[in-house]
């Protein structure tokens, strides 16, 4: 899928809104970080993850996101190994797993609001 700069920006700032505000009040020691840089994965990974959640048909289920989410995201972030396993998921310290739910209902409403504006 290819993405607009403008619309990237709108995933981005509902996200950063949403998610990264949740985040921080949960008692985090520090902001939902990825890597050893200390990189949000919204910036590192926001194409994919867009991608992951539109390619994915809506569902009340979020079992079923998990799939592209792992394949597109996960798969290119260091704190996963080579099997899958990620030590970050299964400790809860990966933001983005533990706000998952948020993170696809903020881009399905996002895309919502691009659509409407298009017509």
């Amino acid at each position: 899928m290819d993405f607009r700069q403008e619309e990237l920006e709108q995933y981005w700032k509902a996200l950063k809104g949403a998610v990264c505000s949740k985040c921080c009040q949960s008692g985090y020691e520090r902001p939902c970080r990825i890597g050893k840089d200390g990189i949000c994965p919204f910036d590192l990974h926001l194409p994919r993850l867009v991608e992951a959640v539109l390619s994915t048909p809506r569902s009340n289920r979020i079992a079923d996101y998990i799939p592209n989410i792992r394949a597109l995201v996960c798969s290119h972030c260091e704190n996963q190994d080579e099997r899958g396993g990620c030590l970050s998921r299964e400790m809860a310290s990966c933001g983005l797993d533990s706000y998952i739910l948020l993170v696809v209902q903020t881009i399905e409403d996002v895309q919502d609001r691009l659509q409407r504006s298009l017509n």
